[in-house]
């Protein structure tokens, strides 16, 4: 029985061309399209020396241990990354402020616990620049931690880890395999396709309820066990949309030659979990309510849509700056949790940071499909 009713549902997902055609190939021409866009400005603009104003603190330690670190980043020919100005805070704003500026941006250093980058406008140099600045993020955290800990151990740990990060920076190329900041509207794209798979689980609960279809009420009277329904509905449509999430990544990878950073195999395995993230999304959101099915697809659009653009899918740095604003929206927002994923493997590969990332996608995932088996077991219908 479990048999029949996957192949069926599989059947019924390969002929909903719709469906296929929006998560695939309107994917695959939005890539082509972002691809001749971004791939000759960042050609451009790479290995390109960047005036930067440093404004250093008057701490004891790690102020000035990052700003020689700073001096000494380089790009892959040996040519400097930046261009540093030593000023104090006013006279770094004339030169950023001036009309035409003399910097791209501030690196202030003065609270080594809290690193702060002051640009004026958005684009290739001021990612860069924030690249930099998450590396020292990162430098200055193990900094405070031990001055907390162990006071004593501040040298040694100053003279290993600045050896450490300078060979990271410089291996990782500053953001990892790949410092092209375009590279993050792939990342985007890719979540759209996962998160697009939503419409097809959206479905799944509509299919076997009987105030939403007529082939609702025929499963609702039939002895077929209505969980057993819904996951071979689900494992059938997780099998095509991950076919048409994998088919798409290869399109951008080895046609349009797309280095999203990071291992391949851990990039496939983010796709796939990403995938089933927007497909439990869809599930879920079927099991909400009695509302018509119309209502479901706009509200599935709006998170499609909305959460693509404040994931960075129109512009790049929106999501940063909802970072700023109201960082929880970063966390409730699918598209924005599977950006942020590919981002963690490219910047930091396979960390700390990208199992969790990897972690919240899987709960959400379980959350979702376990949340939407709850609610289908509560349905029941006075009659039919």
């Amino acid at each position: 029985m479990f048999s029949t009713i996957f192949f069926n549902r599989f059947k019924i997902e390969l002929r909903n061309k719709d469906s296929i055609l929006w998560s695939l190939f309107f994917a695959l021409a939005l890539g082509t399209l972002f691809n001749f866009a971004f791939k000759s400005i960042y050609e451009n603009a790479m290995n390109t020396t960047l005036d930067v104003a440093v404004v250093e603190g008057e701490e004891e330690f790690g102020s000035g241990n990052m700003s020689d670190l700073l001096k000494e980043l380089e790009y892959e020919d040996g040519t400097k990354l930046l261009n540093i100005k030593s000023v104090d805070m006013d006279e770094a704003k004339k030169l950023l402020d001036a009309k035409e500026p003399e910097i791209s941006g501030i690196i202030d250093l003065r609270d080594i616990s809290d690193i702060k980058l002051v640009i004026n406008e958005s684009g290739l140099e001021s990612s860069i620049l924030g690249s930099v600045v998450s590396v020292l993020r990162e430098y200055s955290s193990i900094i405070v931690e031990t001055i907390k800990k162990d006071p004593a151990m501040i040298d040694s740990v100053i003279e290993s880890f600045g050896d450490e990060t300078k060979e990271l920076v410089e291996s990782n190329g500053i953001s990892g395999n790949n410092k092209d900041p375009y590279v993050t509207y792939f990342y985007n794209l890719i979540a759209m396709m996962a998160v697009m798979a939503s419409m097809s689980g959206v479905r799944i609960p509509e299919s076997c309820q009987a105030n939403q279809s007529e082939v609702g009420k025929r499963v609702d009277c039939s002895p077929v066990n209505r969980i057993f329904y819904e996951i071979a509905g689900l494992l059938s449509a997780a099998i095509i949309k991950i076919a048409i999430t994998i088919i798409g990544l290869c399109y951008f990878c080895f046609v349009l030659k797309i280095d999203f950073g990071g291992d391949m195999p851990y990039l496939f395995l983010t796709a796939i979990l990403a995938t089933l993230l927007g497909l439990s999304l869809g599930f879920f959101v079927g099991h909400i309510g009695s509302f018509t099915e119309k209502t479901r697809d706009n509200l599935l659009t709006a998170i499609v849509v909305g959460g693509g653009f404040m994931s960075g899918l129109m512009v790049a740095n929106i999501k940063s700056l909802v970072e700023v604003k109201c960082p929880i929206i970063n966390r409730i927002n699918p598209s924005a949790v599977i950006s942020d994923a590919f981002y963690a493997l490219n910047m930091y590969g396979v960390s700390e940071r990208y199992y969790r990332a990897i972690i919240y996608i899987t709960v959400l995932t379980i959350v979702f499909t376990v949340l939407g088996l709850i609610m289908s077991r509560r349905k029941s219908y006075a009659s039919l």
